[in-house]
């Protein structure tokens, strides 16, 4: 099933990732720089920066470990990318990590234990990252 799948190639530049990652630190100084600029108590404006500081990095690095993951899917050889033996692949199953609602830790940890553990086994496997995309996907069987 899986060998024979047709492997999507997302549509990514090398520089649209650069231009992502490079991006980050400025946005995350704007956010400091507002907050820097509203009338408040010191104790305050430290835990408003942090708590901006969060929300930024923690969207935006989905957002590029995204762009990277589809940028991989775009350059990595055929018989690299099918020698995965789970469905969906290690590379969608990433995707939809960081794009779902996991926090980003959590999601880093289910993608590595994808990679190192769950794919390295000789029988193909369903594995999805919760329990109702599995169902879904069976009962589409």
């Amino acid at each position: 099933i899986v060998s024979s799948s047709v492997l999507i190639r997302p549509n990514v530049k090398k520089w649209q990732v650069s231009a992502s990652i490079v991006i980050l630190p400025f946005l995350i100084f704007l956010g400091i720089l507002f907050i820097c600029q509203l009338n408040l108590s010191l104790g305050f404006k430290v835990v408003l920066c942090a708590t901006v500081v969060l929300i930024i990095f923690e969207s935006y690095l989905r957002f590029c470990l995204v762009l990277v993951v589809k940028r991989y899917q775009a350059v990595a050889k055929e018989e690299t990318r099918k020698r995965c033996k789970c469905i969906p692949s290690c590379s969608e199953y990433a995707v939809i990590c960081l794009k779902s609602v996991f926090p980003l830790v959590i999601a880093l940890l289910k993608i590595s234990e994808r990679l190192f553990v769950t794919c390295k086994g000789e029988e193909y496997i369903i594995d999805f990252p919760n329990k109702k995309m599995g169902e879904e996907f069976e009962s589409k069987l």
